[in-house]
């Protein structure tokens, strides 16, 4: 249904790391551990920098390491980041001008589902995704 891009798989997969890790680690060490691109993944911890939800530290003793508590970086923040704010279909996407609008009997819904998807992915910490037990219990 929904495809994240490469960037936003990257993010998610360094975030993931550094919370488990609890210390700073180079952007070398992870593309190392998980087979990653380097150069797009240094991009990533850049973008990640600049947009305030990691510190990074040059030297022998630098690397990147989370800003904040991994409970207090929503999955939906990190996706925005890279994916811009994407709409579940043009009838939720409120730069689009539809003729239709006022009477149309779709329109309602659709914007209850891209209502339901976005809270439910700005629900998710990083917290949450580091407890894989948790998302098992949940039937999807």
């Amino acid at each position: 249904m929904f495809k994240l891009s490469k960037k936003a798989d990257y993010a998610l997969v360094a975030l993931s790391h550094l919370q488990r890790k609890n210390a700073p680690a180079s952007a070398k060490e992870i593309a190392q551990t998980y087979n990653l691109s380097n150069q797009m993944l240094a991009n990533v911890l850049k973008s990640l920098s600049n947009a305030g939800l990691l510190i990074s530290k040059r030297g022998t003793l630098g690397g990147y390491n989370l800003s904040r508590q991994p409970g207090q970086i929503s999955l939906g923040e990190v996706i925005t980041l890279f994916e811009g704010e994407k709409s579940f279909s043009d009838c939720s996407s409120m730069d689009k001008d539809c003729v239709s609008a006022a009477q149309c009997p779709a329109r309602r819904p659709v914007l209850m589902i891209h209502r339901k998807i976005k809270d439910f992915v700005d629900g998710i910490s990083l917290a949450d995704l580091a407890n894989h037990r948790e998302f098992a219990k949940q039937s999807i």
